[in-house]
C-alpha cells in the first residue's frame, strides 16, 4: 500500500506539462521565462547542451551557422543548460569561447523542459512549430554516429532539412532520431 502511495504521489509532483508555455527555465540572470510558441514567426529550436560535452564544443560551428541563418528569417532558438551543474560564469565562458553570441542561453535547473521534450543527451535539438507542435527531435545530422565516431562526410543534415521547410512553410511530418552526446544528469 505504501509503495502505492509513493508512486502516485511520485506522479503528481513529477507531472509533465502538456504544453512548452507552462514550463518554466531561467536566463542567466535568474529570471524565470517560458516559450510562448505564438510568439515565433516560423517556429523554435530548444537545443540542449552542455559546456564540458565535447561534441557540443564540436558542433559549435555548425550551430552558430544554423542559428544565423534560421534566426534571421524567424526561427528561435534557445540554448538551453538542462541542471544546476554550470554558474553563469561558466555558461558565458563556453558560450564566448565558441562563438555562440547570436544565441540565448537559458538554464533548465529542475529538467522541466527537457523532460517535456524528452530530452536525454546533449547536443539534442527539439524543433517546433508556432502553435508549439513538436516536429523533430534528435540529432543535428549524422555527423557522429557512435560515442567517439565520427563520419568523414556528413549525409544527413536532419536539423538543417527540418528548418528549411519550416522557413518554407512546408508541412513537416514530425519525427526522431538518435541524439549521440554526453547524457544529461
Amino acid at each position: 500500500m505504501h509503495i502505492f502511495l509513493f508512486i502516485l504521489l511520485s506522479f503528481f509532483l513529477n507531472q509533465i506539462p502538456e504544453k512548452i508555455e507552462e514550463v518554466t527555465i531561467k536566463d542567466l540572470d535568474g529570471k524565470s521565462f517560458s516559450i510562448e510558441p505564438s510568439l515565433h514567426k516560423k517556429g523554435f529550436v530548444t537545443l540542449f547542451m552542455s559546456p564540458e560535452c565535447p561534441l557540443c564544443q564540436s558542433y559549435s560551428l555548425t550551430i552558430r551557422n544554423l542559428a544565423a541563418t534560421y534566426q534571421k528569417v524567424g526561427i528561435k532558438f534557445y540554448a538551453i543548460i538542462p541542471g544546476k551543474t554550470y554558474s553563469k560564469k561558466e555558461i558565458i565562458a563556453f558560450k564566448h569561447k565558441y562563438k555562440l553570441h547570436d544565441l540565448a542561453f537559458y538554464v533548465d535547473p529542475n529538467f522541466d523542459l527537457a523532460r517535456f521534450a524528452q530530452a536525454s543527451i546533449t547536443p539534442e535539438v527539439a524543433v517546433y512549430t508556432p502553435a508549439g507542435e513538436k516536429v523533430y527531435q534528435g540529432r543535428i545530422d549524422n555527423w557522429a554516429y557512435e560515442l567517439s565516431k565520427k563520419r568523414k562526410v556528413i549525409t544527413e543534415f536532419d536539423l538543417a532539412n527540418v528548418l528549411e521547410k519550416l522557413y518554407l512553410s512546408q508541412q513537416v511530418k514530425p519525427y526522431k532520431t538518435r541524439a549521440i552526446g554526453c547524457f544529461i544528469n
